[in-house]
């Protein structure tokens, strides 16, 4: 009995909600600060319009998770350990993310203010750098996740991957949500239509590509080994099917073929449904990623 008792005991430290908004939350604010890049860095002039309104909101994203970090500590002045040299490692990928995060915050309030201030050729230059460390900080998330090789659910080299195409699909998709709801209250200059269609037109290349990566790590845990075959069937298809199977997989190709083949995907209306369905499943993704594995940890 005292065996039993003994190898019941949760021997990990758990990741819990606050990680998976976190990971959420990331991932929308730098897609995001992507398409506030696409008409101050990359040129499109029929982008610049909606640039600082989209950098803001990426800024505004970005201040709202750190106390879902620090609350998720335990104790709470530890988050300090990661700003303190003495403390920093090359090695360890949260030293890292911490610096990313730190750069790619001060980048993106240097860039909105030569945004606003209309210097087009030093936003060009922080923008960039602020879309090279959203890049690098959502990057770091999925690298801490699959650097675990005690949950193997966790431990594959496309989590990178997963997680940056899901932040810009995501952020793609707040940022549609937001851009019709500030033409619905009338708040400030109308955001054409046709750009929301056309986003959502990007939106679509985006999900494709999701699509693909979750449909190569479905055939791998098919065609893999008796342990990966019990992830796919007890853990992703068992106690995790509402946030894996119906929020990430059916969401996801709803919203693929809303965009892709049906007449809606010209309407913003039909975009908006589109961008609601690519929110459900990116959610819905990031919590089977932080719970799925940890599920496996302990009882299997």
């Amino acid at each position: 009995m005292e065996s039993q008792v003994i190898m019941n005991v949760f021997h990990h430290a758990t990741w819990g909600e606050p990680i998976a908004i976190y990971f959420f939350l990331m991932g929308v604010s730098a897609g995001a600060h992507v398409i506030s890049a696409f008409g101050w860095v990359f040129g499109i002039n029929r982008y610049k319009p909606i640039g600082l309104f989209a950098n803001i909101f990426s800024i505004i994203v970005l201040l709202i998770i750190p106390p879902f970090l620090i609350a998720d500590l335990g104790k709470p002045f530890r988050f300090f350990y990661l700003l303190l040299p003495g403390y920093w490692h090359g090695t360890a990928p949260m030293s890292w993310g911490t610096i990313f995060l730190i750069l790619y915050t001060t980048f993106m309030v240097i860039y909105a203010i030569f945004i606003y201030k209309h210097n087009a050729k030093w936003a060009r230059v922080f923008g960039l750098l602020a879309m090279t460390f959203a890049a690098s900080t959502h990057w770091y998330t999925g690298v801490v996740i699959q650097l675990n090789p005690t949950r193997g659910l966790n431990h594959t080299a496309t989590a990178s991957l997963l997680f940056l195409t899901g932040a810009f699909i995501s952020g793609t998709g707040m940022l549609i949500v937001l851009f019709w709801l500030k033409n619905l209250v009338r708040f400030g200059k109308p955001v054409d239509n046709e750009l929301i269609i056309e986003l959502g037109k990007v939106m679509m290349f985006g999900i494709a590509f999701e699509i693909l990566l979750t449909f190569n790590e479905y055939l791998q845990l098919t065609y893999g080994t008796d342990d990966e075959f019990v992830y796919l069937k007890y853990i992703l298809l068992g106690v995790m099917r509402t946030y894996y199977f119906w929020l990430n997989v059916v969401a996801l190709v709803a919203s693929f073929i809303i965009l892709a083949f049906t007449p809606f995907r010209k309407t913003v209306g039909g975009v908006l449904l589109a961008c609601f369905l690519v929110i459900a499943a990116i959610w819905g993704m990031r919590h089977w990623w932080v719970y799925g594995g940890q599920y496996l940890q302990t009882f299997f």
